[in-house]
C-alpha cells in the first residue's frame, strides 16, 4: 500500500535509501523493491547518492530476504486492463449533448490496491516517466460503460476523451459525457458521482518486480466509467464541481420571462395590427367592387365553359399556347382586372408567362401592338399594383424583422485579462471565440490546470464569447 504522508514522516532516516533527503522509502518489502527500480529516475540526486542508494537498498534487500537475482531482467510484453478512479461532473453543460467530465484516471509511481484485469492477479505500477511518453495516447480515447456500471463494454461509448495532464503522482483527464444520446445513464452518473470512478485500458510491456507488475511502455486504448469499488485504485477522493444553478421560484421565472418577451411582445402587437388595417383595407376594396366582378363574372364562366369542352373533345391542348391555357388565362386576367374595380378591355397574355417551344415556335408577320403607358386603365392598374407592392414590402418587413438582439453582458475583469493575455482585441470577438482560439489564449495566459482551465472557459462562456 502506498505511504502516507504521516507514515511517511514517521520513518527513521535508517529506512531511506537517501536518508539525508529522506527519499525513497526502503521500510518494507515492497518499497524497497520500488526504490531499486526509482534509484535512476529520481531527481535532484548526484551520481555518488545514486551509487550510495543503490548500496543501501541491496543491503536492505538482503535483510529482508528479497531475492535479487531479476531485478536486471529483460522486459516481457503483455496486453493488460488497469483500473483507475476518480470522477468529477459538472452538473450544468452548454451544450445539449455534452456533459463536462474531470477526474483523475489513475496514479503513478504508486502500485495498485488491487490486482487489476489481465495482470495475472498481481498489483501494477506505472512509473511516472512512463505515464508522461503515454499521455497523449489518451486523447481522443472513448468512454464506455456497462449497464451497471461495474465493468467494461467497449460497444457502449458514452463519452470522450479531450485533455490529460499529470499533476504531481495523479494522472488527470477531461472530456464529455454525449449526455442527449445516452440520458438515463448520465442522469445515473450525476446521481451517483460520489460513488464512482474512471477505469482505463491500455496496451503495455511488463516486467515482473516482485509481487508487482512494472509498466515499462504502454499505449492507452481507452476508458470505463463504472463504480470505485470495482477499481484497482481505491484511495483516491472525489471533489465534485458543480456550476452554479438558478435559483429562482416558478413566480420569479414567469417574471424574467415576461420582462425578456415584453420588446417582442410589442413589436408583434404593432405587426399585428399592420396585418388587421391592410386586410380589412383589401377586403373593404373587394367589396367596393362586387359590382363589377358580379358583371364579369358570366364571360370568365363562359370562357371556362367553353375550356372545358375544347378540352373534352381533344382541341387546342398544347401545354405552352394551346387554346384551352389561353382560355383560362383570359378568365383570370378579367377576375384580375374586376377585383381592382376596372372592366377588362386589354388581355395583356405577356404577364402570363407564356413560353413557346423551340419546335411551335413561328416567325411573327406582323408587331404585336404596343401597350399604350397613357391608357387611364393601364396607369390605374400600374398604379394599384406598385402601391400594394409597397404596402407588402412594408409589412414583410415589420413581420419578419427580428427583436433587437441583447446588448452583450459587461465583460468581467477576469475575461478581459485572459483576452488581453491572449492578444485578443474586444471588437475581434463579436463572432465568438472558437474552441481552439479560447486554448490558445489560456495557453498564453498560463492557465494549464483542468479545474483553472475548465473555470476558465465556464467564464468565456457565460460572458456570450463562445462562437455558436
Amino acid at each position: 500500500m502506498p505511504l502516507s504522508k504521516e507514515e511517511r514522516d514517521a520513518l527513521p532516516p535508517a529506512h531511506f535509501a537517501v536518508p539525508g533527503k529522506r527519499k525513497l522509502p526502503i521500510n518494507d518489502d515492497t518499497h524497497t523493491r520500488l526504490a531499486w527500480d526509482q534509484v535512476d529516475r529520481t531527481q535532484g540526486l548526484a551520481e555518488a547518492e545514486r551509487s550510495e542508494a543503490r548500496a543501501r537498498i541491496l543491503r536492505r534487500a538482503k535483510e529482508l530476504g528479497i531475492d535479487t537475482s531479476d531485478w536486471d531482467k529483460t522486459v516481457h510484453a503483455a496486453a493488460i486492463t488497469l483500473w483507475g478512479m476518480s470522477l468529477n461532473v459538472p452538473e450544468v453543460a452548454n451544450h445539449p449533448n455534452r456533459m463536462p467530465f474531470s477526474g483523475v484516471l489513475t496514479f503513478v509511481n504508486q502500485p495498485s490496491d488491487l490486482p487489476p484485469g489481465g495482470s495475472g492477479g498481481k498489483r501494477t505500477y506505472l512509473p511516472k516517466d512512463v505515464a508522461e511518453k503515454a499521455l497523449e495516447s489518451l486523447l481522443g480515447m472513448a468512454v464506455d460503460f456497462s449497464d451497471d456500471l461495474s465493468a467494461h463494454n467497449v460497444t457502449q461509448k458514452i463519452g470522450v476523451i479531450t485533455g490529460a495532464e499529470i499533476v504531481g503522482e495523479e494522472v488527470r483527464i477531461e472530456g464529455f459525457f454525449y449526455a442527449a444520446d445516452f440520458p438515463q445513464v448520465c442522469t445515473k452518473i450525476q446521481d451517483e458521482k460520489e460513488d464512482l470512478g474512471f477505469s482505463y485500458e491500455v496496451r503495455a510491456q511488463t516486467r515482473p518486480m516482485g509481487d508487482l507488475l512494472q509498466i515499462v511502455s504502454c499505449v492507452f486504448t481507452g476508458a470505463a466509467v463504472l463504480y470505485k469499488d470495482k477499481a484497482a485504485y481505491q484511495s483516491t477522493s472525489l471533489a465534485a464541481q458543480a456550476e452554479q444553478g438558478i435559483d429562482m421560484d416558478p413566480k420569479e421565472l414567469q417574471e424574467l420571462l415576461a420582462n425578456a418577451l415584453k420588446p417582442l411582445a410589442t413589436q408583434l402587437e404593432g405587426v399585428t395590427k399592420e396585418v388587421a388595417t391592410l386586410k380589412a383595407s383589401s377586403e373593404q376594396a373587394i367589396q367596393a367592387n362586387r359590382e363589377t366582378r358580379d358583371r364579369v363574372a358570366p364571360h370568365t364562366t363562359a370562357l371556362r365553359n367553353c375550356a372545358a369542352a375544347m378540352e373534352a373533345a381533344g382541341m387546342g391542348l398544347d401545354s405552352h399556347r394551346g387554346h384551352v391555357k389561353v382560355l383560362h388565362h383570359m378568365a383570370a386576367s378579367m377576375e384580375a382586372d374586376a377585383a381592382a374595380g376596372k372592366v377588362p378591355h386589354i388581355f395583356r397574355d405577356h404577364d402570363w408567362g407564356f413560353a413557346a417551344s423551340a419546335e411551335t415556335q413561328k416567325p411573327a408577320t406582323e408587331a404585336a401592338p404596343a401597350l399604350d403607358a397613357n391608357n387611364p386603365v393601364i396607369k390605374g392598374i400600374t398604379d394599384t399594383l406598385s402601391g400594394l407592392s409597397t404596402q407588402l414590402t412594408d409589412l414583410k418587413a415589420a413581420a419578419f424583422k427580428a427583436a433587437e438582439a441583447p446588448a452583450r453582458r459587461t465583460l468581467s475583469s477576469d475575461v478581459m485579462t485572459l483576452l488581453a493575455k491572449g492578444g485578443i482585441k474586444v471588437e475581434d470577438t463579436k463572432e465568438g471565440l472558437t474552441e481552439g482560439q479560447i486554448d490558445t489564449m489560456l495557453e498564453a495566459a498560463g492557465v494549464t490546470g483542468i479545474s483553472a482551465r475548465i473555470a476558465a472557459k465556464q467564464q468565456i462562456a457565460q460572458a456570450g464569447l463562445l462562437r455558436k
